[in-house]
């Protein structure tokens, strides 16, 4: 990938409802655009990529006749022509004297706009003794950069030739022109570690990728999914940092997914940066991806594997991803922005198509209230020029995201939203939280405040939406912008995470008489056992000293229904005790066929059985007894059953001055009460 500087895009559209269907968590291949005619699309126009496998074309056939496509060959998939061949293997290798042999494609980066001079890496060493290996950095004009050379930053044996998986390109094209004159002279033949001070010296860079950890895995240099920076020998992308809602890295957080090619790119629908990516093993989560899809850090699918090579037809839609490159001019060394937590609840565990959560051993569960967001943001280590940057959330409530012009998500210095600040790395943390976190009037942030308040266990938050202030039955999409300071156009745009509003709360009826029981959400009535009718004036349950049972019925109706509960008080007992209990299947996914997301049915029947056959009198006596109070039910009024009924919303409230999340309880109550009389 070929890149530098800042300065990225100049425009910025709002998704038409059709582009918008179209993107549904990836973009689909051979979407047309208006004004982009088949004509314009050269071979080489767009994405390139290579496979990781071979395989037959049964669509179009490729200019040059030859219907099998190698993973050798250099691919590129255009958003309004879908995917072409750009360079057989060949001719990548012709000018090391080579004929006749597919020696596989690891990684590739353009140099010019028109995508003629190409730097890549073969899956297998050149068959002409020392003349390369697949761990070396090739150029199709000629030219080697050995792999030790890639690596002479970084302390590992010169011997040691760990591979090559992806490779981007940073600096200007005339420095990369000189880089491969010299490569063409054998400049780094016999001394790797000068590549170093020649990437210096032209002001550019080499990141890359392995296919080893150095020295070993219980202790890494480095992992293979790690990008590399050769110019100044650091990890300038940690496999952790792309993949931040996955147990990625190791050996603390689980998993090396690998990093088989990655590239910034712009997206050809939102006309925004993005950085693809793919790994070299599959992603079982909720959201499930293969080793053959076009990533964003996150991860979120930006373009599924079969949709990549569509239009090719092959027998198989799961390819392999070997290599990614799109030529987009100029974009900041800065690890890019992404979104890992929505209210507490990980971004893997939001559905993408629904933007309903699993959390707590809750499904299908939306948000309400203030909506906490959490990300991973560009450090020093891998982000020189952090003063420089400033972000923002975004939220788009169904008309697209904001210009630059209009607000992202505001917190106005009145909102005193206070956090802690180390003063230095090694100093104490404060007692008390001791300044103020706010945006400018547009939503913006220094990244370098953000930083400032890192550690001191406070939990850092990129913004916090108020929810209330939009629909309140909403499907939104989320994400994080980053900028250089006062910009125009962004440097980074993080995938969107979608995510399902819902701040409607089940609603009380008018009152308790009979004619308001068709209205609000919530209903009940209490009935003598087995009795058809029930009870008369709610006041006054009579009797010759048999037990007090009773049943209850009623209704709940909630778009997104979770789960009731019944409680009993009275007597001369203290506390409000349990009518229903875990056996009696109160949550809306426990099997009842009277009760499901929605609630109780049928929706408009006050009759369903909330808890049928509860003797008082026996759990009275119980309490009783356990409270050292006479057993018998006594005869007096004052007999309550509290009805209570929650949604699944997950709901925050947000304290600004002392930076605190407590949890909100999204449940309604309603009761009846009687007298007991013998």
């Amino acid at each position: 990938m070929f890149m530098h500087g800042l300065h990225l895009f100049h425009r910025r559209v709002r998704l038409r409802p059709l582009m918008r269907a179209a993107m549904g968590g990836f973009l689909l291949a051979a979407v047309a655009i208006p004004g982009v005619a088949e004509a314009q699309v050269e071979p080489c126009d767009g994405l390139l990529f290579s496979t990781s496998e071979d395989f037959l074309s049964r669509g179009p056939t490729p200019a040059d006749g030859n219907p099998i496509i190698s993973d050798g060959d250099l691919l590129a998939w255009h958003v309004s022509a879908g995917a072409r061949v750009c360079r057989r293997n060949g001719e990548l290798i012709r000018n090391f004297d080579i004929a006749r042999i597919d020696l596989g494609l690891d990684a590739v980066a353009a140099i010019d706009k028109a995508n003629k001079l190409i730097a890549f890496s073969t899956e297998l060493d050149s068959p002409n003794a020392g003349q390369f290996t697949a761990g070396d950095l090739l150029f199709n004009v000629g030219g080697v950069i050995p792999n030790a050379a890639l690596l002479s930053a970084f302390d590992v044996p010169r011997s040691l030739n760990l591979g090559l998986d992806a490779v981007t390109l940073v600096g200007k094209e005339e420095g990369f022109i000189r880089l491969v004159e010299l490569a063409r002279n054998g400049a780094f033949k016999d001394n790797p570690a000068r590549l170093r001070e020649i990437l210096r010296e032209l002001d550019i860079d080499i990141w890359f990728s392995t296919e080893g950890t150095p020295p070993e895995v219980t202790k890494p240099l480095f992992l293979d999914g790690d990008l590399l920076s050769a110019r100044d020998g650091v990890i300038v992308r940690s496999n952790a940092s792309l993949l931040p809602a996955l147990p990625a890295g190791i050996p603390v957080r689980g998993v090396d997914f690998g990093l088989d090619a990655y590239t910034p790119a712009q997206d050809p629908i939102e006309l925004v940066p993005v950085e693809l990516m793919s790994t070299e093993i599959v992603g079982f989560g909720r959201v499930p991806f293969t080793d053959g899809d076009v990533l964003q850090p996150g991860p979120s699918i930006w373009l599924k594997a079969g949709d990549l090579v569509k239009n090719f037809e092959p027998a198989t839609r799961d390819l392999g991803l070997d290599a990614l490159h799109d030529h987009i001019g100029d974009i900041a060394q800065c690890a890019p922005p992404s979104i890992t937590f929505i209210s507490n609840v990980e971004v893997g565990m939001i559905a993408p198509a629904t933007g309903l959560a699993t959390f707590g051993g809750v499904n299908q569960r939306p948000f309400a209230g203030d909506i906490r967001i959490q990300g991973s943001m560009p450090e020093l280590v891998n982000c020189p020029d952090l003063a420089n940057y400033e972000y923002r959330v975004e939220i788009d409530q169904g008309s697209g995201f904001p210009t630059f012009a209009d607000p992202g998500v505001v917190h106005p210095a009145s909102a005193n939203w206070r956090r802690m600040v180390r003063p230095t790395p090694s100093a104490p943390c404060p007692i008390s939280r001791n300044d103020v976190y706010d945006s400018d009037p547009l939503g913006w942030f220094t990244v370098a405040d953000y930083r400032r308040f890192d550690g001191c266990g406070d939990p850092p938050s990129l913004a916090v939406w108020k929810s209330t202030s939009g629909a309140s039955n909403a499907l939104v999409r989320v994400r994080v912008v980053m900028r250089e300071i006062a910009a125009a156009t962004p440097t980074y745009v993080s995938a969107p995470v979608q995510v399902q509003i819902d701040n409607d709360r089940i609603a009380l009826p008018n009152n308790l008489l009979p004619t308001s029981s068709g209205t609000g959400d919530l209903w009940f009535d209490l009935y003598r056992a087995s009795a058809t009718s029930p009870l008369g004036d709610q006041c006054k349950i009579e009797g010759d000293g048999i037990d007090v049972v009773l049943d209850m019925k009623g209704r709940i109706n909630d778009d997104h229904f979770w789960k009731y509960d019944l409680r009993w008080s009275g007597g001369f007992v203290v506390g409000a005790h349990p009518v229903t209990v875990a056996g009696d299947l109160t949550e809306f996914d426990d099997g009842r066929a009277d009760l499901n997301g929605q609630g109780t049915q049928p929706p408009t029947s006050i009759l369903v059985p909330l808890k049928s056959g509860f003797n008082l009198s026996a759990a009275y006596a119980s309490v009783a007894t356990a409270q050292s109070v006479p057993p018998t039910l006594p005869d007096v009024c004052g007999y309550t059953v509290h009805f209570r009924a929650w949604d699944r919303a997950i709901q925050l409230g947000f304290s600004p001055p002392n930076n605190f999340f407590s949890t909100v309880s999204r449940h309604t109550q309603m009761w009846r009460s009687f007298c007991v009389s013998r």
